[in-house]
């Protein structure tokens, strides 16, 4: 991997770690729970500019980073938001690779909605109880709001061309 592309996806992943950090001093927005998602915007634009290892690779540091900042790391939060990671990027690629049909709003908001999921798993098994489920329906359409919101940020942010450039510029 050539040195410029190393660079760019520190700058990448320092922006995506500010981000959640930033937006993790944000109070929920009416839903206990409920953020934004803002630092997805990021993991988006990796994925469709840089690829998939790079999303990859830019969505775990920045979990692993938040959780070890913010003094989560391994406790309930923490393993929520790792598993609702991986598992919202792993759809995000799946549908980016197999289902070219969706834009990159679709793709940010079938995301949204699996990282969700991944939460609601992760707090089963620590609650110890399948009454957690009530409370899916209520998050999965804020999921949907925000995945459409984050999706745009991302689309326009890829209009720009700046990494485009950059790759262009350093040839990887």
């Amino acid at each position: 991997m050539k040195v410029q592309k190393i660079a760019l996806l520190g700058v990448l992943t320092a922006a995506t770690i500010v981000i959640a950090i930033a937006e993790s001093f944000i109070p929920s927005i009416g839903i206990p729970g409920v953020k934004l998602g803002l630092a997805n915007i990021m993991i988006l634009v990796t994925l469709y500019e840089l690829g998939i290892l790079e999303a990859i690779l830019v969505n775990i540091f920045r979990v692993l980073v938040v959780g070890l900042v913010r003094g989560t790391f391994l406790s309930m939060g923490f393993l929520m938001s790792l598993t609702g990671a991986v598992l919202s990027l792993a759809v995000m690629i799946l549908f980016y690779l197999l289902i070219k049909k969706f834009s990159i709003i679709g793709v940010s908001v079938i995301g949204s909605v699996f990282h969700v999921f991944g939460q609601i798993i992760i707090a089963m098994i620590f609650m110890g109880t399948a009454y957690i489920l009530f409370y899916l329906p209520i998050i999965a359409i804020s999921a949907i709001i925000t995945g459409v919101l984050v999706g745009i940020a991302a689309k326009l942010i890829i209009r720009t061309g700046v990494i485009k450039k950059q790759k262009e510029k350093y040839d990887f």
